[in-house]
């Protein structure tokens, strides 16, 4: 079980991903993003493993199911690192093939979204929250085809929704209970009481025995950086934990 909490964040890719199996979280979460405050969520998983059998397969930090069918696919981005808009491609693209049944009619294509939570600014603009659209260039006429694209900036400070919402999100201590009752309740539940931190606790012995199944001496050093980079627990505990002298995690960090 974990007993200190550190610094952890729902922005933080470990808390997320369990915050992500409750329902009514994912649901709040998403209405505030697609501002649709009608938005339901049928179905939520996280680390959803979406396959391609002729080349690079993903896991998807959570994959929602919404009550018309729609599909969203919500990232949390703490480094601003490779290229997002290939890859909100790549992902809606896996999405789409993955959720699709052989002879679906192209009108019939599930839609899909990506939405992408970042600790940067991710479009360099200053907004807390940006679509990406689908325009004419000749014209500026904006046309559908069924996919969405939606990046957050976790740091903006607007006096918007989102920016309120990432407040909670990046910030340790910050709650918002009346605003954000769900997302409050479990964060404050991960990071306070101890069934929450029997949670966090079985998330890392899932990673563990996921990256030792790569092989042993790899998957202990895996596991560190993960934890360490997400700040769950420091170098100390993190060699404890794994079993490993804290000299040598000292050289593999440094």
């Amino acid at each position: 079980m974990v007993r200190d909490m550190g610094g952890l964040r729902p922005i933080d890719d470990l808390m997320f991903r369990v915050m992500a199996r409750d329902k009514a979280f994912c649901g709040e979460l998403l209405r505030v993003l697609l501002q649709d405050p009608k938005l339901e969520v049928v179905e939520c998983e996280p680390q959803s493993a979406v396959t391609n059998p002729h080349g690079r397969s993903v896991v998807l930090d959570a994959l929602c199911e919404l009550s018309g069918g729609r599909f969203v696919d919500v990232e949390v981005q703490r480094t601003d690192r490779d290229d997002l808009q290939r890859r909100a491609r790549y992902h809606a693209s896996l999405v789409t093939a993955d959720r699709t049944r052989p002879g679906t009619p192209f009108k019939d294509v599930p839609d899909v979204c990506v939405a992408f939570v970042c600790e940067f600014d991710p479009l360099g603009e200053g907004r807390s929250l940006y679509h990406v659209d689908r325009v004419v260039r000749e014209s500026g006429r904006t046309l559908e085809n069924g996919l969405s694209e939606v990046y957050v900036n976790a740091l903006a400070r607007d006096g918007t929704d989102v920016s309120a919402l990432m407040r909670v999100f990046t910030e340790v201590e910050a709650y918002d209970e009346a605003r954000f009752p769900e997302t409050s309740r479990v964060k404050r539940r991960l990071r306070e009481t101890e069934e929450g931190r029997k949670d966090m606790g079985s998330v890392i012995e899932e990673i563990r025995a996921e990256c030792i199944a790569e092989g042993e001496e790899r998957g202990k050093l895996e596991t560190l950086v993960r934890l360490v980079r997400a700040g769950l627990v420091d170098a100390r505990a993190a060699a404890a934990l794994l079993e490993i002298d804290l000299e040598e995690v000292e050289r593999m960090l440094a």
